[in-house]
């Protein structure tokens, strides 16, 4: 149904105000669908279905000042199947997204949900969709019209990127960030933490994972969070950075950058993938710091992984090495040969006397990574990306401040209670590392 109003004003409205004189009611398969062609071969650019049949079925009803209403038209005859009253909630006139059902709709999605859950959320609620007063294609239309109005334009997304900078800058004196521009002075690399990050960093820093697997925008810059471990073992955040290439320079950059903004603190060890140019800038620029290169998902030998984590010597790890060269006649094996060379980069028996944590690979930036990606699309803008990560570390931040309540009112369970040792050592250590310094 489409209604129609139409009103007079002027000197014949009494107080010069606007008086409605007519209302008409026609039929919503009125007319006929207006095709839009392509300029090449006239075709339409899409496919919909016909809902519009050149219905003439109307309803008029007007009055003249000062009169009752009447019906002036009333044509009946519709050209089509009528909808049956159980399928009247799909019709277009029934549908409508109410402020309080949309601001739940839009609650739901920027809380994780996605739109289809958030629409079968509703429709639980409503006990069932004939009543939730919409479809599942308007609750798309309605996130995704929000979602245009609120989008950057490309052009301007660094722009706004350095506004959004400028105003946390504002609000926090220990927020940093930088950026680098190309040739053409043009965003290339940039990188920024807030001043939590620093505190962070100064408890936590000794250990830092860094991974550059992940691509998550529309510019198809590079993801890469430096990544630590606090005191409940979980996930930390010292910054995130975006890099157009993986190039020395780049990460020669990106490393300068972060050892200016942490106040010149350099990590005890570095965890990364074994990307060369990387290697290289971290030799540079962190010449005081261990760096461990080695993805462990891809180690799948057993002897391998006894070299790279449970030899308690460099002669241990010379013997098992040994063996497992000979045992496999792998002499001329050129990767195994380049591993070796770096065998003081990777295997714990090289590297025992460094904070590491307790890992062995790069799995902290790995689960960062697929942290943003989670509910991330590769045509999110830089400004979306960082809004995203800065809600996941807001997350991780209250369940650390949760995991310090829990440890500050409540006492982990002693294994032996009469146990003086670990007595004491529960009233010092969080939870999680009693638990392993008991095991």
């Amino acid at each position: 149904m489409v209604v129609r109003f139409y009103s007079r004003s002027g000197s014949d409205n009494i107080d010069n105000s606007k008086e409605l004189y007519m209302k008409e009611f026609e039929c919503s398969c009125k007319g006929t669908k207006d095709e839009k062609h392509s300029a090449k071969n006239k075709q339409p650019i899409y496919l919909k279905i016909e809902t519009r049949f050149g219905c003439t079925t109307r309803l008029r009803i007007g009055r003249k000042k000062n009169e009752e209403w009447r019906v002036t038209i009333f044509d009946i005859q519709h050209n089509h199947d009528m909808v049956s009253p159980d399928q009247s909630y799909m019709l277009r006139s029934a549908r409508s997204i109410s402020y309080a059902k949309g601001n739940t709709l839009k609650t739901l999605v920027d809380a994780g949900f996605s739109i289809s859950n958030a629409y079968s959320y509703l429709q639980q609620e409503s006990h069932g969709r004939e009543n939730v007063g919409f479809l599942k294609k308007d609750a798309y239309d309605y996130i995704n019209r929000i979602a245009k109005d609120h989008r950057q334009v490309e052009d301007g997304d660094a722009a706004e990127l350095i506004r959004h900078f400028k105003n946390k800058s504002n609000k926090d004196i220990l927020f940093y960030w930088d950026f680098q521009v190309d040739e053409n002075n043009r965003m290339c690399n940039f990188f920024f933490r807030d001043g939590r990050s620093r505190v962070d960093y100064e408890d936590f820093g000794d250990f830092v994972s860094f991974d550059t697997t992940y691509k998550t925008n529309k510019y198809n810059l590079i993801c890469a969070p430096f990544t630590g471990i606090n005191h409940h073992k979980n996930n930390v955040m010292f910054g995130l950075a975006f890099m157009s290439h993986e190039t020395e320079s780049s990460f020669q950059w990106l490393f300068n950058t972060f050892l200016e903004s942490m106040g010149g603190k350099q990590p005890e060890t570095i965890f990364t993938n074994q990307c060369q140019a990387m290697i290289n800038a971290i030799e540079v620029v962190f010449p005081n710091s261990h760096t461990d290169c080695v993805n462990g998902i891809s180690i799948r030998m057993l002897l391998l992984t006894l070299c790279m984590e449970f030899c308690e010597s460099e002669e241990e790890f010379e013997n098992i090495w040994s063996k497992m060269i000979a045992d496999n006649n792998l002499y001329d094996h050129s990767w195994l040969n380049n591993m070796y060379k770096l065998r003081n980069k990777w295997s714990t028996a090289f590297s025992k006397h460094r904070f590491s944590g307790g890992l062995k690979a790069t799995s902290r930036s790995e689960s960062t990574n697929s942290s943003l990606k989670f509910d991330g699309k590769r045509t999110d803008t830089l400004f979306d990306c960082v809004l995203r990560f800065e809600k996941i570390q807001n997350e991780w931040r209250q369940d650390e401040k949760e995991n310090d309540f829990k440890c500050r009112h409540g006492m982990p369970t002693l294994a032996v209670k009469t146990n003086c040792l670990l007595r004491d050592a529960s009233s010092i250590y969080t939870h999680t590392v009693h638990y392993m310094f008991q095991s």
